[in-house]
C-alpha cells in the first residue's frame, strides 16, 4: 500500500514539473496506433494543414512564436502538409504516417515576390524524438516481398528475432526472451494469448494496413512483455468505393518433399514424410467505401480458406488427413465525427474447427478427429484531441476456443515406443479431450497533454480474463509402452490419470506516467508503469496477487546537429511479466493427476496392457482437490520483470539512405517458477521436532517422497502454509537448494536501410549476440514445454546442476537482407535472404546421485553418470536461406490494377536441420538410441503463385 501512495504522489509530482514547464513546444511522441506530424517554421504564427485527401480529413494548427508546431492523433495514412501564411509563398509536402512514430517537416517560408531556388535534399530526416527501437513497415510494401503471410514472418524481418522452436509452432523470439514472452496488439487492443504467451489472435494479411515491431525500449505505454511487441492497425475505407480480390495458392505439386527423421546409427526411419501433403488456398474479397462521404467510413473482408494436409503417423503406419475449410470475416468502421473526433469499431471472427481423419495406410479403420480454434472479436475505440489534451479511449473483447473432441474419446490413450519407434495403438483420435474456452476484456484510457516543452503521457487499462477448462486424457488414461530396461520383462508401462476442470479468473491493471521533454536538440523519456495482477484458483479465490510493480522507462535522443542528419540515443527499461493463467489452471485448479510404472508381460486384443508388478511408487502430482491457496504460492512473492540498457549511433545519408549501430544487454532479474519443496520440508520438520506427528506416521512416508509444488522466485526464501502441519514454515534458499534464475542477452546490432526509389530498395541488418544464464524464461524450448511458468527445470535442486550455459535461443550471427529491384516499368524481382549460426545441444539424462532429480528421469545435464553443462554438445548447423519473388504489374486497364506473383521459398533446396533430439538416455538411465538424431529441418523449397485484382 505504501508504494502505491508513493506512485501517486510520483504522479502528482511530475504533472506539476511538467506544468511549470518552459513556454515553446516541440514534442512528437505518438501513440500505438496513431502518427503525428511536427516540425518547425521559420516564421512564427504560420498556419500549418494536414490534409488526408482520400478520407477528406482536414486539422490545422497554428505554428508558436518561434514557429514550432505538433499535429498529433493522426490515423495511419498519406497526408499533404501546407504552411502558410500572409506575406509569404506558401509551402506543401506529401508525407506517410506510420504508427507510432513522427513524420518531420520543416519550412523556410520564403517572403512574396522573391524568386527562390529549391534545392531539395536526398538525405531522409531521422526520427530524433525517440530512443526506442522497431521496424514500421506496411502491407503494401509486405505485398512485394516474398514473406509469409503472418505475423511472424513480419516479426523476422526486425533485427534480433528469430525463429522459435517448432514444438510452438510458427512463433519469434525476441532479444534472447522465450516465444512465450511477446504482446500482440490489434487496433491497440492487447489480443495476446494469455494463457500461455503464445502468439494471438489471426488475421487475414489483407487486413492489416501497416506493422510496428517493437525489439526493445519501448515506452511506458507497453508492458505485460520482456520479449517484443507487434503493433498492428487494420485498414480503413475513404470516399472511393473500392472492392478487390486476392488469391494465394501454395500446390503440394511445387513444393520438394520434406526430409523423413532417420536415426543416423542404424538408418532406422523414425517419422516417414514420403507422403506428406500440404495443399494451401488462401482467397480474400474486400471492399470498402464511404457510407456518408467524409464522415463515415467502413472497410469490410471475407476471406474463404480451402487448407489440406497429409500426413504419415503412429511410425509411418496410419496416415492422417487434416482439412480446414472455415472463413474468416472482419470489418472496420471509422466516424470521423469531426476533425478532433474519430470513433472506430473493428469486428473480427477467426474461429475454425479442423477436422483429422487417421487411417490404416488402406484407408480402413477411420478415426475422426475434431480441433476448434479461434473466436469472435470486438473493439471499439474513441480518439479526441480537445485544444492540447489528447484523449483515446478503447474497450474491447475477444474469446478464443481451444476444445478438442471426438465419438473416440472414451477410448484410452495408449503409444508405444518400444524400439524408439512411436506407435499409436487402440483406438483413440484425441490424446487430450474436453472443452477449453478462454474469454478476456479489456478497457484502456490514454491521455497526451501537450504542455510548453513537456508533453505528458498517462492512461490506465485493465485487462479481465477468463479460463474455462474441463479435460482428461482419452478414456481417462494414458498407457505408455516402453522397453527400458528396468523390469524382468525387459518391457513397462508408464500409467497416467490425469483430470482437470474449472473457470479460472484472471485480473491485470497498469497505470502509467510519461513525460516527453524537448530541451534543445535533446529529448528526454521520462516514464514510469506501475503493474498489478490478480490470479484465481479454481474456487474464485485469489492464490497470487502481486501489486506495485514499479518499471521505470528511461530515454535519451540527441540530435547532434541539430538537423535530423545524426542521432545519438540511449534507454533503460524495466519490463514486467504477469502470471499466465496456464498456472491457475495447472497450479490452483481442481487437478487430478498421477504417474506409475508396472511391468508390461503382453498386450491384450484391444492393444490395452496386461499389467504386472509395480515397478514403483505411485507419484502424486495433483490429488483432485483445490489446493489451500496459502500452499502453493510464496507468501513473499515477488514478480518476474526484466532491465533492459542500450545506446545506440544512428545517421542518415543521401539518397535516404540510413544506417545505425545499438548495444543492448537484457537481464531477467527475476523469474517465476514451481519448485517441489521435499527435500526442504522434511529437513525443516526435522529440525522443528516434527517427523513424528503426521498422524503419527514420518512425513515422508504421508507425501510418498514428494510434496507440493510452490510458485516461488527461485534462488530466495520462501514462506509457505504446510497443510499436514496446519502451519506456516519459513524455509531459507539454502534448505530449498535452488540457484537463482538468471538468463542475460547481450547483442551489438548494424541495420540499414535504403528505401525504394523506383529502382532499387535494401534492408537489412547483422546481429551478434548471446543468450545464458540457467533458465530460457517462461516456456522451455529444449523440452518443448509450453507450461508458462511451470517448466520441469527448477522442480528439483538436482536438475540445475549444470544448467548455467548457452541458452536454446543463443545463436551467434544472424544476417538479414531484404529488398526489391525494378527489371522493367511492369516487373519487379524481390528478395529476403537469412544466415543464421546454430543453436547449442545439450544431454539430458537420469541424476546419478540426486533420488529426487531422478525421479524425473532424462530431464538432469548427465549422460553415463557424467555432468554435461548446458550447451556444451556442440550446436546444430548454421543454416541459410533465400526466397524469391517475381511480380508483374501489367497496365491492361484504367479502372483496374491487377498483379501477379509468383514467390519461391527456400530458392536454394537447403535443407539443414534446425533441432535434434537432446535427451541422451531414457528415463531409466540407458543409452538413447535417438540421441542427436534431427527433429526438424529447414522448410522444404516451395511455391506460391498469387494475383489481386482491385476496381
Amino acid at each position: 500500500m505504501g508504494k502505491s501512495i508513493s506512485f501517486k504522489k510520483a504522479i502528482a509530482h511530475t504533472a506539476v514539473v511538467v506544468a511549470l514547464g518552459f513556454g515553446g513546444s516541440n514534442l512528437y511522441a505518438a501513440s500505438n496506433v496513431n502518427g503525428v506530424i511536427a516540425g518547425d517554421v521559420s516564421v512564427g504564427n504560420a498556419t500549418v494543414t494536414v490534409t488526408n485527401e482520400s478520407t477528406g480529413f482536414v486539422r490545422t494548427v497554428q505554428t508558436n512564436a518561434d514557429g514550432d508546431y505538433v499535429i498529433p492523433s493522426l490515423p495511419v495514412g498519406q497526408y499533404k502538409v501546407t504552411i502558410s501564411k500572409d506575406g509569404y509563398q506558401t509551402y506543401t509536402r506529401e508525407v506517410r504516417v506510420a504508427i507510432g512514430t513522427r513524420a518531420n517537416i520543416d519550412a523556410n517560408l520564403v517572403e512574396e515576390g522573391v524568386e527562390t531556388v529549391t534545392v531539395t535534399s536526398s538525405r531522409v530526416r531521422l526520427d530524433t524524438s525517440t530512443s526506442e527501437s522497431a521496424l514500421n513497415i506496411t502491407e503494401a510494401e509486405l505485398d512485394v516481398l516474398p514473406v509469409g503471410r503472418n505475423v511472424t514472418a513480419v516479426a523476422l524481418l526486425a533485427p534480433g528475432t528469430l525463429q522459435g522452436d517448432s514444438a510452438f509452432g510458427n512463433l519469434p523470439s525476441f532479444g534472447g526472451a522465450t516465444v512465450g514472452e511477446n504482446a500482440y496488439y490489434i487496433n491497440g487492443f492487447n489480443v495476446t494469448n494469455f494463457r500461455n504467451g503464445l502468439g494471438g489472435s489471426t488475421i487475414p494479411f489483407e487486413f492489416y494496413e501497416a506493422f510496428q515491431v517493437k525489439t526493445g525500449g519501448y515506452s511506458a505505454e507497453f508492458g505485460r512483455s520482456t520479449g517484443g511487441v507487434v503493433n498492428a492497425v487494420t485498414k480503413s475505407g475513404t470516399n472511393e468505393f473500392e472492392w478487390g480480390v486476392d488469391f494465394y495458392w501454395q500446390p503440394d505439386s511445387l513444393r520438394e518433399g520434406r526430409r523423413d527423421i532417420v536415426r543416423p546409427s542404424d538408418g532406422t526411419v523414425l517419422t516417414d514424410n514420403s507422403q506428406d501433403e500440404d495443399d494451401f488456398k488462401n482467397a480474400v474479397i474486400h471492399a470498402s467505401g464511404a457510407i456518408v462521404e467524409d464522415t463515415l467510413f467502413f472497410y469490410a473482408l471475407y476471406n474463404p480458406n480451402d487448407n489440406e494436409t497429409q500426413d504419415l503417423v503412429s511410425g509411418g503406419s496410419q496416415i492422417q488427413r487434416g482439412t480446414n475449410d472455415d472463413a474468416f470475416w472482419g470489418a472496420k468502421l471509422d466516424w470521423q465525427i469531426s476533425a478532433n473526433h474519430l470513433l472506430e469499431y473493428t469486428g473480427f471472427s477467426d474461429g475454425s474447427s479442423s477436422e483429422f481423419v487417421t487411417t490404416d495406410l488402406d484407408g480402413s479403420n477411420p478415426r475422426i478427429a475434431f480441433q476448434n480454434a479461434g473466436g469472435d472479436n470486438h473493439i471499439l475505440s474513441y480518439t479526441g484531441q480537445f485544444g492540447d489534451l489528447g484523449v483515446r479511449a478503447l474497450y474491447g473483447e475477444s474469446e478464443y476456443d481451444r476444445t478438442a473432441y471426438s465419438a473416440l474419446d472414451g477410448n484410452p490413450l495408449i503409444i508405444d515406443i518400444r524400439g524408439g519407434v512411436r506407435r499409436d495403438l487402440g483406438n483413440w483420435a484425441n490424446g487430450l479431450v474436453g472443452t477449453s474456452k478462454d474469454e478476456k476484456d479489456a478497457f484502456r484510457l490514454d491521455f497526451d497533454w501537450y504542455l510548453g516543452d513537456h508533453q505528458l503521457r498517462f492512461g490506465f487499462d485493465e485487462e479481465n480474463y477468463t479460463a474455462s477448462d474441463l479435460q482428461q486424457y482419452s478414456g481417462g488414461v494414458y498407457w505408455l509402452y516402453n522397453d527400458d530396461a528396468g523390469s524382468s520383462t525387459g518391457e513397462n508401462v508408464r500409467e497416467r490419470f490425469y483430470f482437470n476442470g474449472g473457470d479460472f479468473d484472471t485480473k491485470s491493471r497498469a497505470l502509467y506516467i510519461e513525460d516527453i521533454w524537448t530541451l534543445g536538440d535533446v529529448t528526454l523519456s521520462l516514464g514510469l508503469r506501475n503493474e498489478y495482477f490478480d490470479n484465481k484458483n479454481a474456487n474464485g479465490n485469489t492464490f497470487t496477487k502481486i501489486d506495485d510493480q514499479l518499471a521505470p522507462r528511461l530515454g535519451m535522443a540527441w540530435d547532434i546537429h541539430g538537423d535530423g542528419s545524426a542521432k545519438l540515443f540511449a534507454n533503460y527499461g524495466r519490463y514486467h511479466l504477469p502470471v499466465a493463467t496456464n498456472t491457475n489452471v495447472r497450479l490452483a485448479g481442481s487437478e487430478f493427476f498421477t504417474e506409475q510404472y508396472l511391468e508390461l508381460e503382453g498386450l491384450n486384443a484391444d492393444d490395452s496392457p496386461i499389467i504386472g508388478a509395480p515397478l514403483g511408487p505411485v507419484s502424486v502430482f495433483g490429488n483432485g482437490e483445490v489446493a489451500d491457496e496459502r500452499s502453493i504460492v510464496n507468501q513473499n512473492l515477488d514478480p518476474m520483470y526484466q532491465d533492459e540498457y542500450s545506446i545506440g549511433y544512428e545517421m542518415a545519408f543521401e539518397n535516404n539512405v540510413t544506417a545505425g549501430v545499438q548495444f543492448i544487454r537484457r537481464d531477467l532479474k527475476s523469474t517465476l517458477e514451481d519448485v517441489a519443496i521435499d527435500a526442504a520440508v522434511l529437513d525443516w520438520a526435522a529440525e522443528n521436532g516434527l517427523t513424528q506427528t503426521v498422524d503419527g506416521e514420518d512425513p515422508a512416508d504421508v507425501w510418498g517422497g514428494f510434496h507440493q509444488y510452490v510458485l516461488t522466485n527461485p534462488g530466495q526464501d520462501m514462506r509457505i502454509y504446510l497443510p499436514e502441519f496446519e502451519q506456516f514454515a519459513d524455509l531459507s534458499a539454502e534448505q530449498l537448494g535452488y540457484p537463482e534464475s538468471t538468463r542475460k542477452y547481450n547483442a551489438i546490432k548494424f541495420d540499414f536501410q535504403r528505401p525504394w526509389d523506383g529502382d532499387w530498395a535494401l534492408q537489412g541488418s547483422y546481429v551478434w549476440s548471446q543468450s545464458y544464464g540457467n533458465n530460457e524464461g517462461f516456456v522451455r524450448s529444449d523440452n518443448g514445454q509450453d507450461d508458462a511458468g511451470l517448466t520441469t527445470l527448477f522442480d528439483q535442486p538436482g536438475l540445475l546442476d549444470g544448467a548455467y550455459g548457452y541458452l536454446p535461443n543463443d545463436r551467434r550471427h544472424t544476417l538479414k537482407l531484404f529488398g526489391r529491384f525494378g527489371l522493367a516499368d511492369e516487373w519487379q524481382l524481390s528478395y529476403n535472404f537469412l544466415w543464421q549460426s546454430g543453436r547449442p545441444v545439450n544431454a539430458f539424462g537420469v541424476h546419478p546421485t540426486d533420488a529426487f532429480a531422478a525421479a524425473y528421469g532424462a530431464e538432469s545435464f548427465y549422460d553415463n553418470g557424467v555432468l554435461v553443462p548446458r550447451g556444451s554438445r556442440g550446436r546444430t548447423p548454421s543454416i541459410k536461406e533465400l526466397d524469391l519473388g517475381l511480380q508483374y504489374q501489367p497496365h491492361w486497364g484504367e479502372d483496374y490494377a491487377l498483379t501477379f506473383r509468383l514467390d519461391m521459398f527456400n530458392a536454394w533446396t537447403t535443407d539443414t536441420y534446425r533441432e535434434v533430439v537432446e535427451t541422451a538416455e531414457t528415463d531409466s538411465g540407458n543409452p538413447n538410441p535417438n540421441y542427436l538424431t534431427p527433429t526438424s529441418y529447414q522448410s522444404p523449397s516451395t511455391v506460391r503463385v498469387g494475383f489481386s485484382v482491385n476496381f
